[in-house]
């Protein structure tokens, strides 16, 4: 009875998996038409400049991470009056290359202010600087639009969900097979008898 529980657990457990395959080879195609509409002139594509300060921000953080030099209270920064300076002195480091700067900024403002537009400590600090700058370069834009990743890596995560897909699919079969299997096979408790 146990391993029939376990043989339906895995079987859910497939479709499971076959239904986030399915939502992300969707999600797959929306980026493509994305990437199609992009093209068209009334649109202001940003993704490589957000692309490329993601990179020399990632490129910052792991300076700042391997500064032996470096802790959070070593650098003294001005403790902003609100969150507009806040974010205009970020935005203007941003602007300026400061992006060490930047980084301690954000980390400073979200002990100020912690769940605000800074985002937690468990929040990824690029990925907020990035939203930070997005949203202050379209203020009163409308079709402008970034797309910060790559489709090489939306297509090799595909592969690999559909080979796993693939692997538990053949597990389950296998088990079926050999649930079949130990239903037929005698009962050894059960004594033999000749004719």
């Amino acid at each position: 009875m146990e391993s029939l529980a376990q043989l339906e657990l895995c079987q859910r457990l497939y479709k499971l998996h076959f239904q986030l395959l399915l939502l992300f080879q969707s999600y797959c195609k929306l980026i493509g038409q994305v990437h199609e509409v992009s093209s068209m002139p009334e649109l202001l594509n940003m993704s490589r400049e957000l692309s490329d300060l993601k990179k020399h921000l990632k490129e910052a953080t792991a300076a700042i991470a391997a500064d032996p030099l470096y802790s959070e209270g070593a650098w003294s920064e001005p403790t902003f009056t609100s969150t507009e300076a806040a974010i205009q002195s970020m935005l203007e480091c941003l602007k300026n290359n400061e992006l060490g700067k930047a980084l301690r900024q954000i980390r400073e403002c979200r002990s100020l202010w912690p769940n605000d537009i800074f985002g937690s400590s468990s929040d990824d600090e690029v990925q907020t600087l990035l939203n930070i700058y997005f949203r202050h370069q379209t203020l009163g834009q409308t079709g402008t639009y970034a797309l910060v990743g790559s489709n090489q890596s939306l297509t090799e995560i595909c592969t690999k969900l559909m080979e796993l897909n693939m692997e538990i699919r053949d597990m389950i079969r296998r088990a079926q097979s050999y649930r079949v299997l130990t239903t037929f096979l005698p009962d050894s408790s059960v004594s033999g008898t000749s004719l």
